[in-house]
């Protein structure tokens, strides 16, 4: 971004918005609702949309600041539902107004392209968008007449009209103002955050869990959370991690609470009445119980988890199978078929990665079996459970949960919690 373009609006794009027909408009407003949450400490900007487009920028259309070009940017970086953004100038739509804007805001940039371009000459290309069709001059007369204005700049450009050309310039020409813009940004993508239905992720440490978060938030849908530890058997830094995990996820979301189980209780009942091979299997009947519960109450409709098929024992067919006949709650493993280098990818890409490297023992592994079953016959998992008083687990479970809002670290029972909304 060249800080002396005299950007003063930013347009934003969309893919998948545009095919929601009527219903466009409330994805739309989600887009908008969350930009304006995000760009709340610059009270001069206005989000707004146009045709197929939304809109940023200042109530009289004066110049971003580098810092308000900066902070929009990083703003935009954690909406869902928009594809890519363009830092434009917006000039009247005349012609002579658009090559003076073109010559003004963008002969430095294709002069430092050209010079950074070493032992082959440097390429251009031009893309008219003509949204007015009532404008003078056709798409084809305007790339041609804002071509030769380019080629001016340096003897040594050439033209180039792929994706590769060095230096792109786009002109994007409406009925009572033309944009102006030479990069396009890529964003996030999906659908914008609060256009589907809340879910209770089961976050622990790994790549996987928070990435299958992230996924489930290019959904359009705000995620909760609810993680597990065994203290003292496991180190209050398993929980600070998560707690640092929760943080992260919630820049693409708003604050979302954080709901953390001491399961050390119920998990030693499991190991007096569970036969070692199967207690993992029984650890996460009981987890996905609470984790039931929780959504209840909290008002989420699904749960959702970072499981993919045959990566650990629990996650074989059998055992997944084993472990969601526990509950009747919808179960969504937007992972299930990904292989973990695309998920330590992810991880890398959403800045969770650095976080879930650090190896920290969390409430399963620290209570593993040394053989845990792989392919559990379904009648001896509810002939355990028969076993067990599942409903005191579950209430054992939920009576040592808490409520952290990860930015104030404020902690509260689950119970004061819901019965204080």
């Amino acid at each position: 971004m060249h800080p002396l373009s005299n950007y003063n609006i930013v347009i934003c794009r969309y893919s998948e918005v545009a095919l929601k027909g009527k219903n466009r408009w409330r994805f739309e407003k989600c887009i908008i609702d969350r930009l304006n949450l995000l760009l709340n400490m610059l009270p001069e900007m206005t989000v707004g949309k146009i045709r197929g487009r939304i809109i940023i920028h200042k109530q009289d259309f004066s110049t971003f600041s580098e810092k308000e070009c900066k902070t929009v940017k990083n703003a935009l970086n954690y909406v869902f539902g928009i594809d890519s953004f363009s830092f434009c100038i917006r000039t009247d739509t005349d012609m002579e107004a658009i090559k003076a804007a073109v010559y003004n805001c963008f002969n430095i940039k294709v002069l430092s392209t050209v010079d950074e371009i070493k032992n082959r000459l440097p390429t251009f290309r031009i893309r008219v968008k003509r949204n007015n069709k009532n404008f003078s001059y056709s798409t084809r007369e305007t790339e041609i007449i804002l071509g030769e204005l380019v080629s001016s700049f340096s003897k040594d450009l050439r033209v180039d009209l792929s994706d590769k050309a060095d230096f792109s310039l786009f002109c994007e020409v409406y009925k009572n103002f033309t944009l102006i813009y030479s990069e396009k940004y890529m964003a996030q993508g999906g659908l914008p955050s609060g256009s589907n239905q809340p879910v209770l992720s089961l976050l622990s440490g790994g790549f996987d869990s928070p990435v299958a978060s992230y996924s489930m938030m290019r959904r359009g849908v705000f995620v909760d959370f609810l993680t597990f530890h065994s203290y003292p058997f496991t180190p209050m830094e398993t929980v600070e991690k998560i707690k640092r995990l929760t943080a992260v996820l919630n820049k693409f979301q708003g604050n979302r609470k954080l709901f953390v189980c001491n399961f050390l209780e119920t998990q030693k009942t499991i190991c007096e009445k569970i036969f070692e091979n199967f207690r993992t299997i029984h650890y996460r009947r009981i987890m996905f119980r609470l984790a039931e519960k929780i959504a209840a109450l909290n008002g989420n409709k699904a749960l959702v988890t970072g499981e993919s098929v045959g990566q650990v024992a629990s996650q074989t067919i059998a055992n997944l199978s084993n472990i969601d006949s526990a509950i009747e709650i919808l179960v969504l493993r937007p992972l299930i078929s990904e292989d973990k280098i695309k998920i330590m990818n992810t991880a890398k890409k959403i800045d969770t990665f650095d976080i879930s490297k650090v190896q920290t023992p969390d409430s399963c592994t620290v209570f593993s079996p040394s053989n845990p079953s792989t392919n559990a016959p379904k009648n001896m998992i509810l002939a355990g459970d028969r076993k067990m008083d599942i409903k005191s687990l579950i209430d054992t479970a939920y009576s040592n949960t808490t409520v952290i809002d990860v930015n104030t670290n404020e902690e509260i029972p689950a119970a004061d919690y819901f019965q204080s909304v």
